[in-house]
């Protein structure tokens, strides 16, 4: 990325979300700690925890949405690209921006419900059957996680207008592969 504006928001969404991604290791590792003693406690002393279920739920939604912001602004999410390989580097480009501008549609229409159920938790005050936990505070921190997410997304449209702009005009046909001979 250049040091314009698109620069400086890919750095920054870099930072937050490796922080967000290490709150979700810690997180996890936090719920194997939990579900190893939930495990002695059932096995060992047939008492086994009434609140694992409730503190897998809300970890999950934290691991979950913490985690894919840093997936996404390292483009590490797994892809096919059998089709693609035959495609020119320009074609590839123009693929990429098309299916991560309907990627940003998607994702917007995800945070924004994200946002009311949030909203609607709040207003309802529901909790946890068992430990009384807020249920809005853990859909809060999706929100969060999923608008950074939405942020790396939008970085990577950036950078695939700019290739698509500064890349040469389709060839006629894709270059040969020289694996496909």
């Amino acid at each position: 990325m250049g040091e314009g504006l698109t620069g400086r928001i890919d750095r920054l969404n870099g930072r937050v979300t490796t922080w967000l991604a290490r709150i979700a290791a810690a997180v996890l590792a936090l719920l194997a700690v939990v579900t190893f003693c939930d495990v002695i406690a059932r096995y060992f002393f047939n008492s086994p925890f009434s609140f694992t279920v409730e503190i897998t739920e809300i970890a999950m939604g934290v691991i979950v949405y913490f985690g894919v912001g840093l997936v996404t602004q390292n483009n590490g999410h797994i892809s096919v690209d059998v089709v693609t390989l035959r495609l020119s580097d320009w074609w590839r480009a123009l693929l990429r921006l098309v299916t991560n501008i309907a990627a940003l549609g998607f994702l917007s229409l995800m945070v924004w419900r994200l946002w009311l159920r949030t909203a609607a938790l709040f207003d309802t005050g529901d909790v946890s059957p068992i430990m009384l936990i807020p249920r809005w505070p853990t859909a809060l921190l999706m929100t969060i996680g999923a608008v950074f997410f939405l942020t790396g997304l939008v970085v990577h449209i950036a950078a695939d207008y700019a290739r698509v702009r500064s890349a040469e005009a389709p060839p006629q046909s894709p270059p040969p592969r020289p694996y496909t001979d």
